[in-house]
C-alpha cells in the first residue's frame, strides 16, 4: 500500500450563515485514500495551528456550525493505512 497523493483543486462550492460546502478532486497519484481530514485555522487570530474541522470519505463535505464573522482557511489531507498525503491548496472563507 502506498501513501495517497495530495488532494487537488479544493474550492468552496456554497456557503451561508455558519456553514460551507467544500469540494475537491482525488489525488492524481499515490495510494487510494480511505478518508479525508478537513482542517481549518482562524486567520482572524493570525493563523496559528491547524485544527480538525471534519472527516469525509467522499470528495465533498458540508461543515455546519462554523463561527460567523471570522476569516478561516481550510485544507484537505488524504489518509489511508500507509499514511497521510501532503495538504491540498487552501481556500479562505468568511461566513
Amino acid at each position: 500500500m502506498e501513501v495517497p497523493g495530495q488532494p487537488r483543486l479544493l474550492e468552496v462550492q456554497e456557503q451561508g450563515a455558519g456553514w460551507l460546502t467544500l469540494d475537491w478532486k482525488k489525488p492524481a497519484d499515490g495510494g487510494a485514500p480511505a478518508s479525508y481530514r478537513i482542517e481549518r485555522r482562524d486567520l482572524s487570530e493570525g493563523g496559528g495551528a491547524w485544527k480538525l474541522a471534519g472527516m469525509a470519505v467522499d470528495t465533498e463535505i458540508t461543515l455546519n456550525n462554523q463561527t460567523r464573522g471570522k476569516e478561516f482557511e481550510y485544507r484537505v489531507i488524504a489518509v489511508n493505512k500507509a499514511g497521510e498525503s501532503g495538504p491540498s491548496s487552501t481556500v479562505t472563507a468568511v461566513l
